[in-house]
């Protein structure tokens, strides 16, 4: 059983107008068209300051391109059931929680034809200063890491069967918060296919759980 850390100290939220005009400069980013990586830019995320808690998955997918709205399609709802088995409402998604990626905009296709492409380190190196900015500004106090890019890009350099299931201590853009890693929402990935797997999600919704009656998220 994963034991519960203490809650990190001075997370004091920043004031919405400085996040504010971060956001605007990303609404604003076109480095990822200039250098030939996408064809248009379409950044998508959504929060304020003051959300305790932020979930960094890859990149958006394509509905989310489309409309703007994160997690907007099937691996929204995939999300949103497994919030519930940790307590949350319905609505928690997009009230309790800060959504953003590794990188802002839709990669576009696989190559193979089966779900959304991967971005490349060059595409999420071109994007860290707005993910670092918002970690700073937002001071999240528990970050959900989607998917194998970013959980292992805060949780450390294991495999998902590893880091799944596990809470660890996070820092970043001079932020700690709690770090707990996930798999990838999307009905492309077949990770939770295994049973083993699947477990340990499982237990990663029961330590989220906990600590959303502890801390009152």
């Amino acid at each position: 059983m994963t034991s519960v850390p203490a809650a990190p100290p001075d997370h004091a939220p920043t004031e919405d107008g400085a996040l504010a005009a971060v956001q605007t400069e990303i609404r604003a980013c076109r480095l990822c068209v200039e250098q030939g990586f996408i064809p248009d830019a379409n950044p998508v995320f959504r929060g304020r300051a003051g959300h305790r808690m932020m979930i960094v998955g890859q990149a958006p997918g394509e509905r989310g391109h489309l409309n703007s709205v994160p997690y907007a399609g099937a691996s929204g709802k995939a999300l949103r059931s497994w919030l519930a088995l940790a307590g949350f409402e319905e609505d928690a998604l997009y009230e309790r929680f800060y959504l953003t990626s590794m990188t802002k905009c839709f990669p576009g296709p696989s190559m193979t034809g089966k779900g959304d492409r991967a971005p490349s380190g060059a595409e999420i190196a071109l994007c860290r200063r707005h993910l670092d900015r918002e970690i700073a500004l937002v001071q999240p106090e528990i970050l959900l890491a989607l998917g194998r890019l970013s959980a292992t890009a805060f949780a450390g350099n294991l495999p998902l069967d590893q880091l799944v299931g596990t809470l660890r201590e996070g820092e970043r853009a001079g932020c700690r918060f709690l770090v707990l890693p996930l798999p990838h929402p999307s009905g492309v990935s077949h990770w939770l296919n295994a049973p083993a797997n699947k477990a340990r999600l499982h237990e990663a919704m029961r330590i989220l759980g906990q600590l959303r009656l502890e801390r009152g998220w």
